[in-house]
């Protein structure tokens, strides 16, 4: 891997243009702070080194198998609507991830699902005014991969309860 091909699918092919920003450049702490343990995270329980970026291509591949999941929902939404309606597919798609809990079924919600989008509308033939927001995999855990868990930030940190 050379650099610049960090803009490239773990095979090589290049992503699509990107429709939104899913990553601002500068995010501040503690937010830039909490992504990078993630990543540190999940590459950490690959035993995936900072610095090997073939290794972080291959474990980055597992999003396009679903990460072996049987099932794949593609989530769109309108070209018009803004950063406020965002906040609904959030809602929606966290309720889809609590009703598939409800019964039993894991979830990946996956973002990068997007820098494939014109793949998947080869596929799922969208109408033009609809732009894929992301994917998720759907199935039921794999106890035996024994993966670790990626840490989430305290409740204190994220949220402020007044007493009125």
């Amino acid at each position: 891997m050379t650099e610049g091909d960090e803009d490239a699918s773990p095979t090589g092919d290049p992503w699509d243009e990107a429709e939104y920003v899913q990553y601002p450049p500068d995010v501040k702490s503690p937010y830039s702070d909490r992504r990078s343990a993630f990543g540190e995270q999940r590459y950490g329980a690959l035993d995936v080194a900072r610095e090997d970026l073939e290794g972080r291509r291959r474990a980055a591949s597992a999003n396009w198998q679903c990460f072996g999941a049987p099932a794949a929902l593609f989530c769109y939404t309108d070209r018009e609507l803004g950063p406020a309606q965002w906040s609904d597919v959030g809602m929606y798609l966290q309720t889809v991830m609590l009703l598939l809990r409800a019964e039993g079924l894991h979830r990946c919600p996956q973002m990068a699902w997007a820098k494939f989008r014109e793949s998947v509308s080869e596929i799922v033939s969208p109408p033009d005014e609809l732009m894929l927001f992301c994917g998720m995999s759907i199935g039921y855990e794999d106890a035996a991969q024994g993966l670790e868990r990626t840490g989430r930030a305290p409740l204190d940190e994220t949220v402020t309860f007044i007493d009125g």
